[in-house]
C-alpha cells in the first residue's frame, strides 16, 4: 500500500468516527478521478458533462457518507455502484420526461422480456412480427415503442417497469441506493459471481462469455463450436442453476 492509499485510507476511518465535514470534503475531493471516469461511460447521451458530473458528485458525497471502513472492503468498490445509480437515475428521469403515451412505454419494457423468452426458444433473433404477435399488438406499435425507448435512452441506461409492464420505483442498479450500506450488496454480488466462474470448465466459462457478455444466441454459439442448440442450452441451464445456488446460499 502507498503512503497515499494508507493516508486515505486512515481518512476514511478518522471520518467514519468524527463525522467532520471539512475531512469529508477531502476524501471527496480525493475520488473525484471516479466521478470523471464513471461520467465519461455516459457522453453523447443527449446530457451535457457538466450536469452529469454535479449528479456523479452528489452520489460521491452520499458514499463517502456511508462508508464504513470497518467491513474491510475497497472505497472504489463500494461507491462505484452508486454513482452509476445515481447517473442511470438521472438519465430515467430526464428521459421519460418528455412526453412519451404510457401504452408505448409498457410496450416498450415488455419487449426485451419478450424478445428473449423467443430467442430462448427459436435460438434466434425475433422478428417484429413474432414480437407483435407474443404482446398482442401491431407491428407498428413495437416499431413504435422500439423507436420511443431508443430515442429517449431509458431501456440502455434504466428500466424503470418490471417484467409485466407496470411502473416500478426503482431499476436494477437502483435497490442499490437510498439504503444503508448499499454499496457493500452489490460489492458482495460481483465477489460471488467471480468465486462461481472460477470453479467453471473452460467450456462452460466459453459459453458464458459468449452467451452473457457477447450476447450471442444458443444457435450462433452452436455454430462457433460446432454443437447442437441444445446441447449449448443445456449448459446454460446448468450455469443459471450454479449460479442462482451460489447467490442463495
Amino acid at each position: 500500500m502507498s503512503p497515499e492509499e494508507k493516508n486515505i485510507k486512515e481518512r476514511l476511518e478518522e471520518y467514519s468516527k468524527t463525522r467532520d465535514v471539512n475531512l469529508r470534503n477531502e476524501i471527496v475531493e480525493h475520488y473525484l478521478y471516479v466521478v470523471d471516469i464513471l461520467v465519461k461511460k455516459y457522453m453523447n447521451r443527449g446530457v451535457e458533462y457538466e450536469d452529469l458530473y454535479q449528479v456523479g458528485c452528489m452520489a460521491l458525497i452520499m458514499a463517502v457518507e456511508r462508508f464504513d471502513p470497518s467491513k474491510g472492503f475497497e472505497f472504489t468498490s463500494f461507491a462505484t455502484p452508486t454513482i452509476i445509480g445515481e447517473i442511470k437515475r438521472y438519465f430515467r428521469d430526464k428521459g421519460w420526461a418528455v412526453k412519451v403515451p404510457r401504452r408505448l412505454k409498457e410496450i416498450s419494457a415488455q419487449i426485451p422480456r419478450v424478445r428473449e423468452e423467443i430467442e430462448q426458444r427459436s435460438g434466434r433473433v425475433p422478428s417484429i412480427s413474432q414480437m407483435a404477435e407474443a404482446l398482442g399488438v401491431t407491428e407498428e406499435l413495437v416499431l413504435e415503442a422500439m423507436e420511443s425507448g431508443h430515442s429517449y435512452g431509458t431501456y440502455s441506461l434504466s428500466q424503470p417497469f418490471d417484467d409485466n409492464g407496470e411502473e416500478s420505483d426503482s431499476s436494477a442498479f437502483e435497490k442499490y441506493l437510498g439504503q444503508q450500506e448499499s454499496g457493500y450488496e452489490a460489492f458482495e454480488i460481483n465477489d460471488m459471481v467471480r468465486s462461481v466462474y472460477e470453479t467453471l470448465s473452460e467450456r462452460e466459462k466459453e459459453v458464458f462469455r459468449l452467451r452473457f457478455i457477447e450476447n450471442k444466441t444458443q444457435q450462433e454459439i452452436a455454430d462457433l463450436k460446432g454443437t447442437s442448440q441444445m446441447t449449448v442450452s443445456r449448459i446454460e441451464k446448468k450455469l443459471k442453476e450454479k449460479f442462482k445456488s451460489a447467490y442463495l446460499s
